[in-house]
């Protein structure tokens, strides 16, 4: 049975959604570009632009997807050598870790677009593309709107562990690989 698409839904899964129609849009105005470049010796000037900045959308929304879903990569052989005790310690230093320095990253990137838009006086004058004129502080909100959104995820899920380790039962909890306990 289909699933209803409600207003909920769309919300729940916006980052799929953006990261879908982004790369989807990459690839339409990418392949119309060599074709108007090869076959009709013209090609669209501004694809280039436009490309580059939906693919940083693309990344940056689909690795907090990645990170929603438990599907970025992991190394974990070290820690699978130890005992169940302390790969649930070294899994949680590991998970409290992540979560700083996504932390850090989301402030250091929002900074980042705080620069693209106003100047060392703090007057607003938004730095701009080349070719469109369009304020690339557009295409740089993707980068802190990307590691925000593993930010909460990543705070999420570690409320998540430590009511698991209380051995209360969390609610609309999300599956978890195997590590997660």
């Amino acid at each position: 049975m289909k699933e209803k698409i409600t207003l909920k839904t769309i919300l729940k899964n916006l980052d799929a959604i953006i990261t879908s129609i982004t790369l989807g849009l990459c690839v339409v105005l990418v392949n119309a570009n060599v074709i108007m470049r090869y076959f009709f010796n013209n090609p669209i000037r501004w694809s280039e632009e436009v490309v580059t900045s939906l693919f940083v959308w693309t990344v940056f929304i689909g690795s907090a997807y990645a990170y929603r879903n438990h599907s970025h990569l992991g190394v974990d052989v070290l820690v699978k050598l130890f005992p169940e005790k302390p790969r649930k310690v070294i899994d949680f230093i590991i998970a409290v870790l992540e979560m700083l320095v996504l932390i850090m990253l989301t402030v250091i990137s929002a900074q980042y677009v705080y620069h693209l838009l106003f100047s060392r006086s703090g007057a607003f004058k938004p730095v701009m593309t080349d070719m469109l004129r369009i304020p690339k502080a557009y295409t740089a909100v993707a980068v802190p709107l990307g590691f925000g959104v593993s930010a909460f995820h990543s705070i999420r899920f570690m409320v998540q562990r430590v009511m698991a380790l209380m051995g209360k039962n969390v609610e609309g909890g999300e599956k978890h690989d195997a590590n997660v306990y």
